[in-house]
């Protein structure tokens, strides 16, 4: 008996020693992540050609997300956001991005809105679920200096559904380090191509796809914030 109480009173005392996360009160919020995205899906097609994997062109991205909004109580959360990611062009497909004399880069850019809901403070932790939307620019350059050509790629459409999941660990007072992943299932509905030679444009194509498809971003990262 005097053991079993020994080993709850130790119990006791070692959940009191581990810090807590305090929910956060109502009030303005701000946070920045970065992580590394994946990109998974298709592009989508013109009339008479093939559809496309997003990963050919650009293998995944590390974003910049900056996001601001309110907390209306503990739980809930509704703000904006902005992204802008550096692209990782794919070589492996684009073996001309290989050349020394070859300079490729890539970009996307996601602006929208997102709401999240905190659940109960759970010892160190706060976990929290999240739903977004909103609008995507990606593009792609692939510039030979030999010869000054450039062909450029872009692509945009909608950010149909961001689905995010993590929890705030409490670092100092109202400043919180979240691990997270996000999953968007995103639309482009504008397509263009077009190449320059010396600075003239020698070919030109953009337009709606024929065929639209949907494709993603998987994206693994860590978000810090200011919290009321």
């Amino acid at each position: 008996m005097a053991m079993s109480n020994l080993k709850m009173v130790f119990a006791s005392l070692v959940v009191a020693a581990m810090p807590s996360v305090a929910a956060a009160q109502s009030g303005a919020e701000v946070g920045v992540r970065t992580g590394y995205a994946f990109a998974a899906g298709h592009i989508g097609a013109r009339a008479n050609s093939n559809d496309e994997n997003l990963g050919d062109w650009i293998s995944g991205q590390w974003p910049i997300w900056i996001d601001a909004g309110y907390r209306f109580n503990p739980n809930l959360y509704l703000g904006g956001y902005v992204q802008y990611g550096f692209g990782s062009v794919n070589d492996d497909r684009q073996t001309l991005c290989r050349n020394a004399n070859v300079d490729c880069s890539a970009s996307d850019t996601r602006l929208g809105v997102t709401g999240r809901y905190h659940f109960v403070p759970a010892w160190q932790f706060s976990p929290w679920v999240g739903l977004g939307f909103g609008y995507e620019w990606a593009s792609l350059s692939i510039h030979e200096s030999v010869f000054s050509i450039t062909r450029e790629r872009s692509w945009s459409g909608f950010e149909l559904a961001n689905l995010q999941v993590g929890a705030d660990y409490e670092i100092a007072s109202r400043f919180v380090l979240s691990p997270f992943i996000s999953l968007s299932f995103d639309q482009y509905r504008y397509l263009s191509d077009r190449t320059t030679a010396a600075g003239v444009v020698t070919v030109r194509n953009e337009g709606s796809p024929a065929k639209e498809s949907v494709h993603e971003w998987i994206l693994i990262g860590v978000r810090a914030a200011f919290q009321p």
